[in-house]
């Protein structure tokens, strides 16, 4: 008999230390889950995070189909809950240890003792981060796609076809920099040098703005003027001013035409050269006359000094014929006689 209260007692300290009260009242519902991640007997129900009981049997339900049927114990008699109360099987910790969370629902009908709740699955800690990574996984393996194509772009650049022009290539943008470089070396140098002229320069274009900003107003009168002026052109008959002018140029284009013909005395004039030839010839019997008045004056006023008789020269005329008949008189005598 001691053997019996001992192996009694030892069984009731071992439920007890699980957490079954044989002495305390409960209630046992059930849910049916398709996968319970780990929950286990002895497993805590919590309502409002509050132990209202745990799980006393897992097993396999009678239809077969792989489905999970847990049983468990609520030892708060007083709890009511509604039929459409929902078993929630979550993560109690850090550790992943799982528990039952009984969330009440709105049915006006309580659950009695023996009812199959609603099974519900909380997703777990490895399922959460794995669809949160998800994401990040897709754009790694774009990524990783893209590296792929820029590696195959590059192979195909560095082949030994592609790359016969690239030390020249590289050559030309070494020369490139080093031109640039030269010419930024220029620019500041330039710079440094007519620093004083940039800043008078700025100085004056400041001085610039200045009187434009204090004559505003006379500016803005000026471009008032201008726009009275462009009011006052386009108001101007330009067709018929226009038409007038072509009109005229007409005339003088037929002005111009009868002078070229040599019609009438301006166009005689200037296409005929027998004004030209007569004013020469008239132009050197005047000088030949003035030189005879010269020479010989007696000719044309004869004036007597105490009755000297005056001497007779030849003037430039006389002369020129007298050499013109000479001239004549050498030419026949050298020409052979018929």
């Amino acid at each position: 008999m001691l053997v019996i209260a001992g192996l009694a007692l030892l069984i009731l300290g071992v439920n007890y230390l699980k957490g079954f009260n044989p002495f305390s009242p409960s209630n046992t519902y059930y849910a049916s889950y398709e996968k319970i991640d780990g929950l286990a007997v002895s497993n805590p129900i919590l309502v409002n995070g509050f132990k209202v009981g745990q799980v006393t049997d897992v097993r396999f339900s009678d239809a077969g189909d792989g489905t999970l049927l847990v049983a468990f114990d609520i030892e708060q008699s007083n709890l009511k809950m509604p039929d459409d109360t929902r078993a929630k099987i979550f993560s109690s910790d850090l550790f992943g240890t799982k528990a039952i969370d009984l969330i009440a629902g709105e049915s006006p009908t309580l659950a009695v003792p023996g009812d199959t709740l609603i099974a519900d699955l909380e997703m777990g800690i490895a399922e959460a981060v794995r669809i949160e990574l998800l994401p990040l996984k897709n754009k790694t393996d774009q990524l990783i796609d893209g590296v792929d194509d820029i590696l195959e772009n590059l192979k195909a650049v560095f082949e030994a076809d592609a790359t016969l022009g690239l030390p020249t290539a590289f050559e030309s943008i070494q020369r490139t920099v080093e031109s640039l470089e030269k010419t930024s070396l220029q620019l500041d140098a330039m710079v440094a040098e007519n620093r004083s002229t940039l800043s008078s320069i700025m100085t004056n274009v400041d001085g610039i703005t200045t009187n434009f900003k204090n004559h505003n107003d006379e500016l803005a009168n000026v471009m008032t003027n201008f726009s009275d002026i462009s009011d006052s052109l386009a108001a101007v008959n330009f067709a018929a001013t226009i038409n007038r002018a072509d009109q005229s140029l007409a005339q003088i284009e037929e002005i111009t035409r009868k002078i070229n013909s040599g019609q009438g005395s301006l166009g005689q004039l200037v296409n005929s050269d027998s004004l030209h030839d007569g004013l020469i010839a008239t132009n050197r019997e005047l000088q030949y006359l003035i030189n005879d008045l010269y020479l010989n004056p007696w000719r044309y006023v004869r004036v007597s000094v105490f009755g000297k008789k005056q001497e007779k020269n030849l003037s430039k005329k006389e002369m020129d014929r007298l050499r013109k008949v000479i001239q004549e008189e050498l030419e026949a005598e050298e020409s052979p006689n018929p």
